[in-house]
């Protein structure tokens, strides 16, 4: 992945944001967005800084596709310029003034900006629907039913606004009403009960031909924190995981263990096995959920427990061996490093 150089169109020595940003572009927009724009102003205040986006992802704490969405918004909204190298890759971040031209937009580009985040291919136009056609969605009884139970997931009731993006997910993009479900779902446990941010993911998903329940659910793990996390701790760098490793990732998910945990047993599987083994890993985080380990803190203690069993009887078979006058043997110390991977290897 290419260093990716920031500069920006206008002199600026200190990191400043424009009002023009604060009052026309910031209340539109998505938090995590402005997050990732701020942060990325603040970068430009330090001299020869190369970062990439995997950098951004982590000092953030989001997803790599998470910041590419940001970064592909705030283009829309025409306060950045991406660039792209000869291989195809970002390699610049252009900051243009929101003051010039190319912070001025029409009302209707600044509201297709506001709704899209990552557009690739062509999406069906949106419109806005009359309380005519509403009336007739509202008819069926599964999209009646449907908006009901989004009410809920909300915890508020649905506005003219609201009900029109999600027309525009069944009836234009063809998302099934278990897909919409899933996206509701999905969006709210990420901490964003938004429906704009819902949109935005619900237009990523058109735009990649993502069209059903099990594509989601394989394109949110690939772009989601554990996913993330268990490359960098294996150092996979320049593959994405194959099918049967995606499936462990998935297990390790439902085992409601913390992401630090499932690092620390890839950390040990690669320290015990020069290799980022899923098969190995697997078995120790089967291991610590046997255990109903939560914490580092669990492992911690289930690590000394670990150590005063085999001291306990390393200790016993010294003390036999003393008195024993046909035993010539020297007890041995203990490599539990070792006696944890004889252990896995059961």
């Amino acid at each position: 992945m290419a260093d990716i150089t920031l500069h920006t169109s206008r002199d600026a020595g200190v990191t400043c944001i424009s009002n023009a940003f604060i009052d026309e572009y910031m209340k539109d927009a998505n938090g995590e967005f402005v997050k990732i724009y701020l942060y990325l102003l603040r970068l430009l205040g330090q001299d020869d800084l190369d970062v990439d986006i995997s950098i951004l992802a982590e000092k953030l704490d989001h997803t790599e596709r998470d910041v590419k969405r940001a970064l592909s918004y705030w283009e829309k909204c025409n306060l950045i310029s991406l660039e792209y190298n000869e291989d195809n890759e970002l390699s610049g971040i252009c900051f243009l003034d929101p003051h010039g031209d190319g912070g001025s937009v029409s009302s209707g580009t600044k509201e297709e900006a506001n709704l899209k985040s990552a557009s690739v291919g062509t999406l069906p136009k949106r419109s806005e629907y009359s309380l005519t056609q509403m009336k007739e969605f509202k008819e069926n009884n599964d999209m009646n039913e449907m908006l009901y139970i989004i009410e809920k997931y909300l915890g508020r009731n649905l506005t003219v606004g609201d009900i029109n993006y999600i027309i525009y997910w069944t009836q234009d993009l063809g998302f099934s009403v278990d897909m919409v479900y899933y996206l509701v779902e999905y969006c709210i446990d990420k901490g964003h009960p938004n429906i704009k941010y819902m949109d935005s993911i619900a237009l990523d998903w058109a735009s990649n031909s993502i069209s059903s329940i099990e594509q989601a659910k394989e394109d949110t793990l690939q772009h989601s924190k554990a996913y993330y996390n268990v490359c960098k701790s294996f150092g996979i760098k320049n593959r994405g995981l194959i099918k049967s490793e995606i499936e462990y990732v998935q297990k390790w998910s439902k085992l409601e263990l913390g992401n630090d945990v499932i690092e620390e047993a890839c950390r040990r599987t690669i320290a015990n096995t020069n290799m980022p083994n899923f098969e190995y890993a697997d078995k120790i985080l089967d291991n610590w959920a046997n255990h109903k380990v939560k914490t580092l803190e669990d492992i911690k203690a289930i690590d000394e427990e670990f150590k005063k069993k085999y001291k306990s009887n390393a200790r016993n078979t010294k003390a036999i061996s003393s008195n024993n006058k046909f035993n010539n043997f020297t007890a041995r110390d203990y490599d539990f490093n070792d006696l944890e991977k004889k252990l896995v290897n059961k």
